[in-house]
């Protein structure tokens, strides 16, 4: 990598790290470092809004605090908490198997690493890393459709790039303290939600000056 992308990568987490650091939403998964309860969670974020996933998030876990109690759950009682959610009974069962799964192999404690964490049911590299970034202070990026579009538009745009460069800059840009980790991954995830959104707010953006994106369009 040379010196003007590695200049380019540096600039990209400061000014992300301090944007979150003054425009992070409040959520309330945001709040827990239980393993269980951010892999569940990240798992009810997929194909959801975050707004129904906090209209069933305290019930939820009020009545499965562990994945012991919601592997001996029926998929009907999981089913009615989920029901806000659509896809409820689907979503119930994935659930299920996924809690006995975590029962039966780890003896109800989901596992702080990303082999163990990608063998389980319906868990794929996102979720793995985020219950890793996110409860087990296991620094690691987050490749998802947020991420590629803030940086293939910071980075690549126009010419587009393939998930290995997505994560080869987003690798680099990842802060390796745990604590920095977390805020510079909830910060790409808000950021793509609040200013690079379909629709970017550019005359918003701190990254701006930076911007393959709007240096291109700017001038275009």
């Amino acid at each position: 990598m040379g010196e003007a992308m590695r200049h380019k990568v540096d600039f990209f987490r400061v000014a992300l790290l301090e944007w979150a650091r003054a425009n992070l939403r409040d959520f309330p998964w945001r709040g827990t470092s239980d393993p269980y309860k951010v892999l569940v969670t990240e798992k009810l974020l997929q194909q959801t809004g975050f707004g129904h996933v906090r209209k069933v998030w305290e019930k939820f876990f009020q009545k499965f605090p562990c994945a012991e109690e919601l592997a001996k759950a029926t998929e009907d009682e999981i089913a009615t908490v989920l029901k806000p959610l659509g896809l409820w009974r689907q979503r119930a069962r994935q659930l299920k198997r996924l809690a006995e799964e975590i029962v039966a192999r780890h003896g109800g404690k989901v596992p702080c690493d990303y082999d163990s964490l990608v063998e389980l049911p319906g868990v794929g590299d996102y979720v793995a890393r985020a219950t890793l970034a996110f409860a087990c202070d296991k620094p690691t990026y987050l490749l998802d459709v947020n991420t590629r579009k803030v940086v293939k538009r910071f980075f690549y745009y126009p010419r587009g790039a393939g998930d290995k460069e997505v994560a080869g800059v987003l690798e680099l840009a990842t802060p390796k303290d745990p604590a920095e980790c977390k805020l510079f991954n909830w910060g790409v995830i808000d950021f793509s939600a609040l200013v690079c959104s379909r629709k970017p707010k550019c005359d918003k953006c701190p990254l701006k000056e930076e911007c393959s994106y709007y240096l291109y369009t700017s001038t275009g």
